[in-house]
């Protein structure tokens, strides 16, 4: 047990990793999370793995309930070691006091999942909490309009255009963490398919395609986000 003091964040810091296959050898007990605080961000790698194995990183408050992160990233000379920096600001509690952090070895590359976490993450550490941004939606119906979020919250909405005409309230209320949710729900469920476009700097879904049965007709959803400004 790791304690680190900053002025934002205080994290009682756990190491611990999670072996998920059960074809490990006694050699393998060496492997170890290893942490590092530089004052702004964490750093993280795992060390005596064998160099083979996708790494999550995790997050929980109090150990029970766990939370991913970002995968690990492995670079390209030979024998690297997979690590990763991570933001305060990009922990799933905003302004946490306290967390355990721990990486669980993932079966097999989920190249989908890696971009998700890691433009949610961008999101998070952008901080941006209030601000209004143009959403498009269309399936069996169609809105196009602006969503204002403040302090995380929906405030208000302004519609543009929506058919049938007297379909008023957008069918996605959401804010951004919402929409982040509606896709990892998506993909939960094992949806049919799933595409999205990222932003680059915010990480923010710009457009998102989910199919989620091949089986059902008309239930695909499709929305794009035009534009969105920060509220200050």
């Amino acid at each position: 047990m790791r304690s680190y003091l900053s002025p934002y964040l205080f994290c009682a810091l756990l190491a611990l990793v999670s072996i998920a296959s059960s074809f490990r050898s006694p050699a393998d007990e060496g492997v170890a999370l290893r942490i590092n605080w530089d004052g702004d961000d964490f750093s993280f790698c795992v060390a005596g793995e064998d160099g083979l194995g996708e790494w999550l990183l995790q997050f929980s408050q109090d150990g029970s309930d766990w939370q991913d992160l970002l995968f690990l990233e492995r670079g390209v000379e030979t024998g690297a070691v997979p690590g990763v920096q991570v933001s305060p600001a990009a922990l799933p509690v905003t302004n946490a006091q306290r967390g355990l952090f721990r990486v669980v070895e993932y079966p097999e590359g989920d190249r989908f999942y890696r971009d998700y976490l890691a433009a949610r993450s961008r999101w998070r550490a952008s901080g941006l909490t209030s601000y209004r941004y143009g959403f498009r939606w269309s399936t069996m119906i169609f809105w196009d309009g602006a969503i204002e979020v403040i302090d995380g919250q929906v405030s208000s909405y302004e519609r543009l255009e929506a058919f049938p005409p007297f379909f008023e309230e957008p069918p996605m209320y959401r804010t951004i963490e919402g929409l982040f949710d509606r896709i990892a729900d998506a993909r939960a469920r094992d949806a049919a398919s799933i595409e999205v476009t990222w932003d680059p700097e915010f990480g923010y879904p710009r457009s998102a395609a989910i199919d989620q049965s091949l089986l059902i007709a008309d239930e695909e959803q499709y929305w794009s986000i035009g534009f969105l400004e920060p509220i200050r």
